[in-house]
This record gives C-alpha cells, sequence and structure tokens, in this order.
C-alpha cells in the first residue's frame, strides 16, 4: 500500500481520499443485497487489523446460530460479519493497519459505573502447537481496545469478572496421566505464567474484581495455583466448563472448587472462537484477498455490561485483532 502525502491532515492511498485517517469512498461499490459496499480497499494490502462489532444486544446479531450447523461461534461471526457490512465506510486507516468500528452503537456507559458489572473474556488464538508465550502485549491492547468501546479513560476500567481462554484447551473430565501432567506443568511456567502474572497484578491493583480461567480441570488448577503462588500471584477464583464437552462435572473438580472457594461456570463458547479460514472467508470481499489470506487472529475479545439492579444485560460485543505472520 503506498501513500503519497497531500497535506497535514489528507493523504492518498489507490486514489481514495483519507482525511486524518478516516476513508471517504468514491462511488464504486459492489452489490450485496440492497447495500452498495465500498471497493476502497480493493488493492490495499494490510498488516493489522483491530475491529470493534457494535452492541450485539442493539444490532441483532445476539444469540444467532446457523439452524443448520449449530456453531457456538455464530453469534462473533454474525456480528463481524453485520460491522464488515455496515462500518467499513467509517474505517480508520494508519499506514499498513486498519480499524473498522460499529461506531453506531458504541457509546459510554449511561449511568453511574457502579451501576453495571462488567465481565470478560479473552480469548488467545495462538496457532496450534506455538511454543510462544501468551502475549502480554496482546492483554494490554485488549484492556486498551476495550477502554475504547465504552469511552472510558486510559486506566481507568475496572473489569468485574475476567476469564483467560488459552489456545486449544478442552475441558477433559478424565484424569490426567503422568505425561500430561508434565507437560501442562511445562507449559503453564512457559507459556502462561507470564501474562497470568500480569493479570494477577492487575487483580491486585483493583482493575479485576475477579479472575479466572476457562475449561481447566481439577489437576489442571491444581497446576496452575502451584505455579502461582510459587511467584506471589492470585489464584484462580472462577473456571468455566463448557457442557458440550462434559454433561456432569466430575465429583472430584466440584469438591476442589468448593474448596478452593472456585466458581464453577458454565459457557457455550467454542475452543476455536475464530480459526484463520473462518476470518479470511469473512473479509475476502471486503479487502484484497491477499490481505484477508495474510491475516493471523491473535486475541477475540468478548464483554457483557449488566446493569446490575435489574440483572439485564445492556451491552454485548467482540473486539477482534489480528496481524500477519
Amino acid at each position: 500500500m503506498t501513500a503519497v502525502q497531500a497535506s497535514d491532515n489528507t493523504y492518498y492511498i489507490n486514489e481514495q481520499h483519507h482525511f486524518n485517517g478516516k476513508a471517504a469512498y468514491h462511488s464504486i461499490g459492489i452489490q450485496n443485497g440492497d447495500r452498495v459496499l465500498p471497493a476502497a480497499f480493493s488493492k490495499d494490502v494490510f498488516s493489522h487489523l483491530t475491529l470493534f462489532t457494535g452492541n450485539t444486544m442493539v444490532t441483532g446479531t445476539t444469540g444467532l446460530l446457523n439452524s443448520t450447523a449449530k456453531k457456538s461461534n455464530q453469534e462473533l461471526v454474525s456480528a463481524i460479519d453485520h460491522t464488515l457490512n455496515w462500518s467499513l465506510e467509517s474505517a480508520q486507516v494508519h499506514g499498513r493497519a486498519i480499524t473498522i468500528a460499529d461506531n453506531s452503537t458504541l457509546a459510554p456507559l449511561e449511568d453511574d459505573r457502579s451501576k453495571y458489572e462488567i465481565t470478560v473474556k479473552l480469548f488467545f488464538l495462538s496457532p496450534h502447537g506455538s511454543s510462544e508465550p501468551l502475549s502480554v502485549d496482546h492483554l494490554h491492547n485488549a484492556i486498551q481496545h476495550l477502554e475504547t468501546a465504552l469511552s472510558v479513560t486510559s486506566g481507568n476500567l475496572k473489569i468485574d469478572h475476567f476469564i483467560l481462554a488459552i489456545p486449544n484447551q478442552t475441558f477433559d473430565e478424565n484424569d490426567l496421566d503422568s505425561s500430561e501432567i508434565d507437560q501442562f506443568t511445562e507449559d503453564i511456567q512457559k507459556l502462561y505464567l507470564p501474562i497470568w502474572k500480569r493479570l494477577s497484578g492487575l487483580r491486585q491493583a483493583g482493575r479485576i474484581g475477579r479472575l479466572g480461567v476457562s475449561e481447566f480441570s481439577k489437576q489442571q488448577l491444581e497446576i496452575l495455583k502451584a505455579a502461582a503462588v510459587q511467584i506471589g500471584a492470585v489464584v484462580p477464583e472462577i473456571n468455566q466448563v463448557n457442557l458440550q464437552d462434559c454433561c456432569v462435572l466430575p465429583k472430584g473438580l466440584i469438591e476442589y472448587a468448593k474448596a478452593e472457594g472456585i466458581e464453577l461456570l458454565t459457557h457455550g463458547d467454542s475452543s476455536d472462537i475464530l480459526p484463520r479460514s473462518t476470518l479470511a472467508s469473512l473479509l475476502q470481499p471486503h479487502l484484497a484477498a491477499t490481505s484477508a489470506s495474510l491475516l493471523e487472529p491473535n486475541f477475540v475479545l468478548k464483554y457483557s455490561v449488566l446493569i446490575s439492579s435489574r440483572g439485564l444485560i445492556s451491552r454485548k460485543g467482540y473486539i477482534v485483532d489480528a496481524g500477519s505472520e
């Protein structure tokens, strides 16, 4: 992508005008039902994408399921598709990075913060078999993006419940054998402990109310607790389990959670919430094929805002971050 500086506030990319990084589209477009979509980015290759879906409680994408596939990630897929179809015109471009946001439903919280309960689940999407630790930078970016989505001043967001979902983790009700215990212990030490330490710091500083994980067995919780205690970090307070993977929670896990004060919650999230191929197929009609195929999902942040006194969710959305290898 070539940018030629025209003035302090205007530059050109592939013959599209950009004002302060905001694309101003020509009338050229492609037909998608009754909606004419701009072809502004058909020739551009982006190395980074940040996408803010709208409030799915308003856009109508909450709870949407493909009646044939019944995929648990269909809500996310529908929300991304909706955002690309209706919010590409307001995309922000900075160099080879593009940010797409459904600003029509992103707004500050209407009442005092104490009236709301914010829950976040951060899905790390490292490639299978990756030997790199989970990125603390991705964590920082995810929280900053959430502050943007909720119009909260940087560093002032209090998250009531934070769930960490590590890559490729599925619940197994069976006990681990000795080799699996050794491998998971090694993974905790090398891949997950740095980010847990950072999350623990946010918990201890009061920026996170309760900190938890997803899809951990009793033995895995024990391993994480031992590693956390060794470095002075907090221990998990929540464990989410997908009952599609386990119809009945093992008695040992229930007893351990009760003894340790860990709340067991159920969820319906897919363990592979946004495969690379799915993201590519969603982006392909809107960005260049090369751009769509190069972008690898880094993380998905799922958030919801509950009105505490009424028990109603007023805000729900996703933030997607992807980059080239």
